[in-house]
């Protein structure tokens, strides 16, 4: 504990939070003490609050770990496998349930398990959760989450299709950007180009976050990805990368040693001309060559 506070009380969860909301907590408070989002007078008690985030999510964050510290203040056991068993239980009656009468709460709860189930069962809780969407327009902020779960997932649903038909305003940046970030883990060039080109979907019919996908346009490429991302970027809203962007793309395309990353490195100075020619008032910095080693004495001719 920290000043009388347990782990989960420092993160804001209930003590059977699944692994996902404890992430998912930790990135918002990231993201709300960061130095460029605090005011200088509170960057030291931010600094303090990220000291005990960052403990309370190096145990809870860690499977075992949790285990212990579950056992030791005789918090849920330190059963995980049973918590889960127990949502997914509850979760597959509230599929069961009458439709109109499903709470945001029961939502919330077969989203936080979607990772437990098996495929079949996945996308027959992302068909149940499309029903609601066309049935209850008021529940359509409920579901984001789940329909960039399902594209992430590979189900053959219709969930962010119906989404982006009915209420794409629902979407926020924030689920925007940790659904850029979960893009980064999906495993094999092809499912990433997927989800990057729902993406490029997303832009079209939110261009009022357009500056929010930026940063996901150059992930796209440095991971050699062949979307759709960055060009529809270039062509709806080339105005919202910025100098400071660019530069941090650069620096990234720098890194890629031609020796190591030649097609990669290939691919991506292909990108920076694309955005050059969509943005000739942006300047390309020079690529900084590192400075040679001087060989050992004994060695030196």
């Amino acid at each position: 504990m920290i000043d009388g506070l347990t782990y989960y009380q420092i993160l804001g969860l209930p003590e059977d939070a699944l692994l996902k909301e404890v992430q998912g907590a930790w990135r918002k408070f990231v993201k709300e003490n960061h130095e460029d989002v605090v005011p200088q007078a509170e960057r030291q008690a931010a600094k303090e609050r990220m000291f005990r985030i960052n403990e309370a999510y190096a145990v809870l964050g860690h499977e075992e770990k949790r285990a212990d510290y579950d056992n030791g203040y005789m918090l849920n056991g330190g059963s995980k496998n049973e918590l889960v068993r127990s949502r997914v239980r509850r979760a597959k009656d509230i599929i069961l349930r009458d439709r109109s009468l499903i709470t945001r709460e029961e939502m919330k709860l077969i989203e936080s398990i979607i990772d437990y189930l098996d495929k079949n069962i996945q996308e027959t809780c992302f068909v149940w959760m499309t029903d609601i969407l066309c049935e209850r327009p008021e529940m359509a902020r409920h579901v984001v989450t789940s329909a960039f779960d399902e594209q992430l997932l590979g189900a053959n649903s219709h969930l962010l299709n119906t989404l982006l038909e009915k209420a794409p305003y629902v979407m926020t940046w924030e689920k925007i950007y940790l659904y850029g970030e979960e893009i980064l883990g999906v495993v094999g060039k092809e499912n990433k180009e997927r989800n990057y080109n729902q993406l490029a979907r997303i832009l079209c019919h939110r261009l009022d976050l357009a500056k929010h996908f930026v940063y996901p346009a150059f992930q796209e490429q440095a991971s050699g990805c062949e979307s759709c991302l960055l060009p529809t970027l270039l062509k709806v809203a080339p105005k919202e990368i910025t100098q400071d962007h660019f530069n941090d793309y650069i620096d990234t395309v720098h890194s890629m040693r031609w020796i190591v990353y030649g097609q990669l490195r290939n691919y991506n100075e292909q990108a920076v001309d694309w955005i050059l020619k969509a943005r000739p008032d942006l300047i390309r910095k020079p690529e900084e060559k590192p400075a040679p080693k001087e060989l050992p004495l004994p060695l030196r001719s």
